[in-house]
């Protein structure tokens, strides 16, 4: 009799957790057709950039090498955007890079309330991935209370895929992002107005639609704006490969500028701004 109660428990047991299996199973299928609906409905060659893998090419920052029998096709996407579009589509959208500022940056302390920022990111047929890559360095590195919204002002792109897929796309990202359309090609900087006039922010933050933020990319600059807010900010300048996507970093001995022909060149950060902060290079350069 007591044989017959155990089997009667271990056969209700054995049926619960087949139960439970089966309702894992079924759920878990759900939600893979859900997402393969939702990968089925972006752009066949867009979906290979949106999975986040940390091994994946370019993580870090690293560079990606194209084989050699992709070379000719690389070199006619190349004529698309002048950089290497097939590298850049096999990178993902939310890439990981590392932290390249001086260790006195990394320890800075910043006040609490600072001023809010609107971004406004000028594009015309920009491609996907540099564009998105570009808006989701943003949301991941900036720190949410700081980011107003983010505004992409479309300077007449005749691009399909930068019209209704990318309205739908950024409606599921987790800041504010508004898209501006300019009804003829007007130029970069009738564009960048044309931003900053819809912007909401107590400070507006211009950027190419073609970069990538890192890690404390946006205190610093809001904290000098408290500080005077008539100050004009601009970070130190980064750079990604046109060729391999790889991320290398600027030099802080340098600073951008214009000679008296209004051309923008590189110049050395004088001694005078060295003997000014008496050596200390995370201090600003004027």
């Amino acid at each position: 009799m007591r044989r017959f109660v155990y089997c009667k428990v271990v056969l209700a047991t054995s049926l619960m957790w087949v139960l439970v299996d089966v309702f894992l199973l079924l759920y878990f299928s759900e939600c893979n057709k859900c997402d393969d609906k939702k990968e089925r409905s972006l752009l066949p060659a867009l979906r290979a950039v949106i999975s986040r893998n940390q091994e994946g090419p370019g993580e870090m920052g690293k560079a990606v090498l194209i084989p050699k029998d992709d070379q000719e096709k690389m070199k006619e996407l190349f004529k698309i955007n002048q950089f290497n579009l097939m590298a850049s589509d096999l990178i993902a959208l939310n890439r990981s890079l590392p932290d390249v500022r001086l260790d006195g940056c990394k320890t800075k302390v910043y006040p609490d309330e600072l001023p809010n920022t609107s971004v406004v990111i000028v594009f015309h047929n920009e491609a996907w991935s540099t564009l998105l890559r570009t808006v989701y360095s943003v949301i991941n590195r900036s720190p949410h209370r700081l980011l107003a919204e983010i505004i992409l002002v479309d300077d007449a792109s005749e691009r399909e895929f930068l019209k209704a897929s990318l309205e739908n796309y950024v409606k599921n990202l987790e800041v504010s992002i508004k898209i501006i359309r300019m009804e003829q090609r007007s130029g970069l900087i009738r564009a960048r107005l044309r931003g900053a006039a819809a912007s909401k922010g107590q400070v507006i933050t211009f950027l190419d639609a073609h970069c990538e933020c890192t890690l404390g990319w946006l205190e610093p600059l809001l904290a000098r704006i408290k500080e005077d807010r008539k100050t004009v900010v601009c970070p130190i300048i980064d750079v990604i490969s046109d060729d391999t996507f790889e991320y290398m970093a600027g030099s802080d001995m340098t600073y951008g500028g214009f000679n008296w022909k209004l051309n923008f060149r590189w110049y050395p950060v004088p001694q005078r701004e060295m003997d000014r902060r008496k050596g200390d290079r995370t201090l600003p350069v004027r």
